[in-house]
């Protein structure tokens, strides 16, 4: 049944990619981040349904794609070329492990291939606006039922991503959902029904249930940090203050014993090794990797290991600016922070500029919202190897679109006057 449900799915999302290619790189959007075939248990798992709704949008662009924009050349867009021609250098400059370093560029140069129809099809406010939300719905699912399994079940378990996924560890599940955080309130403000914004509101909390039931010391990190700027961002902060400082007290009030009441004892073990770090194996073991990523940097500047280096250290590199640094060298560490934090800064700027351009102060919330989530990730990023994440790179393409979609309204501003 579950089976047949995901080829449904597939059959409407081919459907839109053919004749509404804009809405079909919703359906691509909904395939990456939501994988509705990991949830069945049948024929469809091992399908390449990815790719058949790829190709169906590739082809819609071409035969029904006449409101496609031109794409956008614009700083993200050009450092973002340029990290994957960086890429595509060091894999074929005598990597460290040849095989397996071609095999991974690969796999990276598919995750930013599927990122360039959005350049192209989302070419207005609304059809990004829908674009957030699926994004928002996509993680809030999991996040809604993971967090409900460990709210009922007193956070006894990990909560863990789909298999098969990028996310599927719960370090991984642990960041991705600290990054759509933001998304998920930005979507409840989207809509005027107080029936649907109270549906996101609930995912919300379920998600920071989730997060908290991943057992990640970097999730919790993140969450705290994700959280702040939440409450450092809002309009109506000293709504938000009290309520901050009354959960802070009750922490620092409350037995320690009363609180395991409601999280087991293990989990406060778990996150005490965030300050007795250099007695945790598997923290002195990124140390490690992290020695080893600099070393490698060291003896090939421009180059790096190239992909899959850490192979031969033997130890997951656990981050994503020394995994850059390890395997791909200096200058691609350069091009990869500029899009990270340049864009988050592009983002300022954005919000700044929003208010003296008509109708376009929807930018202000889309671009914090955004920024946040990037926070989170460069955050988050730092205990993970997640540096070809494609949420990463969507991120940063809703910047450029909102970056377009404002710069053209202060041209059309200035021709009226």
């Amino acid at each position: 049944m579950r089976d047949l449900l995901v080829l449904v799915i597939t059959g409407a999302s081919i459907y839109l990619g053919l004749f509404r290619p804009w809405m079909g790189v919703l359906a691509l959007a909904l395939f990456t981040y939501l994988n509705p075939h990991r949830y069945a248990w049948g024929y469809t798992r091992s399908m390449p349904l990815y790719f058949i709704v790829f190709l169906s949008v590739i082809l819609g662009m071409v035969l029904n794609g006449k409101d496609r924009q031109p794409f956008p050349w614009t700083r993200e867009t050009i450092f973002f070329l340029m990290l994957l021609s960086w890429f595509t250098l060091t894999t074929h400059l005598h990597p460290d492990v040849p095989y397996a370093a071609k095999e991974q560029w690969i796999k990276v140069l598919k995750i930013y291939i599927s990122i360039f129809p959005t350049f192209w099809m989302i070419n207005t406010k609304e059809k990004m606006k829908w674009l957030i939300i699926v994004f928002a719905v996509s993680f809030g699912f999991v996040g809604f039922k993971g967090g409900l399994f460990a709210f009922s079940h007193g956070f006894a378990y990990k909560v863990q991503g789909p298999d098969g996924t990028f996310y599927a560890g719960n370090n991984e599940i642990g960041l991705a959902l600290n990054m759509v955080l933001p998304l998920i309130l930005l979507g409840a403000s989207e809509f005027k029904s107080k029936f649907i914004k109270n549906s996101f509101y609930i995912v919300f909390f379920f998600s920071i249930c989730s997060i908290i039931s991943t057992w990640s010391r970097g999730a919790l990190i993140t969450l705290v940090t994700v959280l702040s700027a939440i409450i450092w961002s809002t309009k109506k902060k000293w709504r938000m203050l009290p309520i901050a400082v009354v959960g802070l007290m009750i922490i620092a009030v409350v037995p320690q014993e009363a609180l395991m009441s409601f999280l087991p004892e293990e989990w406060f073990n778990r996150m005490e090794t965030i300050q007795t770090y250099e007695q945790d194996q598997s923290a002195m073991g990124r140390i490690y990797a992290w020695k080893y990523a600099i070393s490698r940097a060291k003896e090939h500047p421009f180059t790096g290991g190239g992909f899959e280096t850490f192979r031969l250290h033997g130890q997951d590199v656990h981050s994503a600016y020394f995994e850059i640094l390890g395997e791909h060298g200096y200058i691609a560490l350069i091009l990869w922070l500029s899009l990270l934090f340049g864009t988050m800064y592009v983002l300022g700027r954005l919000r700044s500029l929003s208010k003296y351009v008509q109708g376009f102060l929807w930018v202000r919330d889309y671009a914090r919202a955004v920024q946040i989530s990037l926070l989170a990730y460069a955050v988050g990023g730092a205990f993970l190897g997640v540096a070809y994440w494609d949420y990463f790179y969507h991120l940063v393409s809703l910047c450029v679109l909102m970056k377009i979609f404002l710069y053209r309204g202060i041209a059309e501003q200035r021709n009226q006057i």
